[in-house]
């Protein structure tokens, strides 16, 4: 259920910022259209993106987790289901470019940011009952004895994570064909922190018992009826927080070709790619811990209930970190609404890092983080 609400969610953010976008682009291109000044100097760009993450980090699977054949309470939501973090992140980016006047070259500084929540609390329970026909002195009797217990399995869940991006170029124009493109050379810098927490209690399985029980004089015996039960309860829990901060040099190609209009207004299809090499530090720290009581007793009252500790491992601390090179590359395609001192974008947009994160439990587990989605802007040129 709360995964189909994070969808309606990204959902509605999307058509929100599409709705934005468009009525500021029709109040840009009013005031465009207006100004017959030279070519502004600086430009402004706001904008916003839904993207789509991969690379996620590994369930914490404890031993009862994992039995075979799958337990009843454990079928509606699996453990491993159950922790899967959100797949989508929604967030603002912002540039800021300046170009002086009679120059090809642009200098640029942008940024972009990103951050998405999944939290979780799930109970799923079912009930399990088994029936048994009552003795005396060993032999059958009509009566029957009904024994239930419920069987369970509580998940709480919290998953965040966040992303920042900043670039720092300086272009330089270059034309080619009939089109024109900026390559540019700088710096880009990144954040990436993915935590979670994980806390889970189970009953996965009972057994219930049948036994005669004597009892009174030993030359007179009487016999009486035991009914029990046996079951484990488990806990688990595990707390995790993750990152990798880099910088490095970065290269960017792109371009764009005027599909219908002129210079007063125009309607383009925008291309770009992009690369860098980041080197930084790779960070996992956490800890997880289980435990499991055994809980046995007659359902009658007769022996006396019983718990003893299966097992009782505290939280076993893990904390890597290493130096990594992590490589880059990016692609974009889009169009935009073009004006000599406005221009409203949109398109889809993928970054990919290529070992950035360590997202494995017990041991280092690498993974690429990618970005992929769409987003849309809007751009003010200044000056002229």
């Amino acid at each position: 259920m709360s995964e189909l609400i994070n969808k309606q969610n990204h959902r509605n953010f999307r058509w929100q910022l599409l709705a934005t976008v468009s009525a500021l682009s029709l109040t840009l291109a009013v005031s465009a259209h207006a100004s017959e000044s030279d070519k502004p100097t600086v430009w402004i760009e706001l904008g916003g993106q839904l993207e789509r993450i991969t690379g996620l980090e590994d369930p914490f699977l404890p031993p009862f987790a994992l039995q075979s054949p799958t337990p009843r309470p454990f079928l509606e939501s699996s453990p491993a289901e159950a922790q899967k973090p959100s797949i989508y992140s929604y967030g603002a980016e912002g540039a800021l470019s300046f170009r002086p006047h009679g120059s090809d070259w642009v200098f640029t500084a942008a940024i972009r940011y990103g951050r998405s929540n999944n939290n979780k609390d799930i109970h799923q329970q079912s009930m399990t009952t088994e029936v048994f026909q009552r003795h005396f002195n060993t032999r059958l009797l009509g009566r029957y004895a009904t024994l239930r217990e419920p069987l369970f399995a509580d998940y709480n869940v919290r998953n965040s994570e966040s992303h920042a991006i900043l670039d720092f170029q300086a272009g330089r124009d270059i034309g080619i064909g009939g089109f024109k493109s900026n390559v540019g050379f700088g710096v880009r810098s990144v954040d990436f922190v993915s935590r979670s927490h994980i806390g889970m209690i189970a009953r996965p399985d009972i057994t219930f018992y049948s036994s005669i029980y004597k009892f009174g004089n030993p030359a007179h015996p009487r016999y009486l009826d035991v009914f029990g039960k046996i079951h484990t309860d488990y806990m688990a829990s595990a707390d995790s927080s993750r990152s990798f901060r880099g910088l490095g040099p970065s290269v960017s190609w792109n371009g764009d070709v005027a599909m219908i209009g002129n210079e007063d207004g125009a309607l383009t299809v925008d291309w770009g790619i992009n690369a860098s090499l980041l080197f930084g530090r790779q960070k996992a720290q956490g800890a997880h811990g289980t435990s499991a009581r055994l809980y046995h007793g007659s359902a009658t009252g007769t022996p006396a209930p019983g718990v003893s500790t299966v097992y009782n491992h505290p939280p076993r601390i893990h904390d890597h970190s290493r130096s990594v090179v992590v490589p880059n590359v990016g692609v974009l395609a889009g169009f935009s609404f073009r004006y000599p001192n406005a221009k409203v974008s949109f398109g889809y947009r993928a970054d990919m890092f290529f070992g950035a994160m360590d997202m494995g439990i017990d041991q280092r587990d690498v993974k690429d983080r990618t970005f992929h989605g769409p987003f849309a802007s809007v751009s003010i040129g200044l000056g002229g």
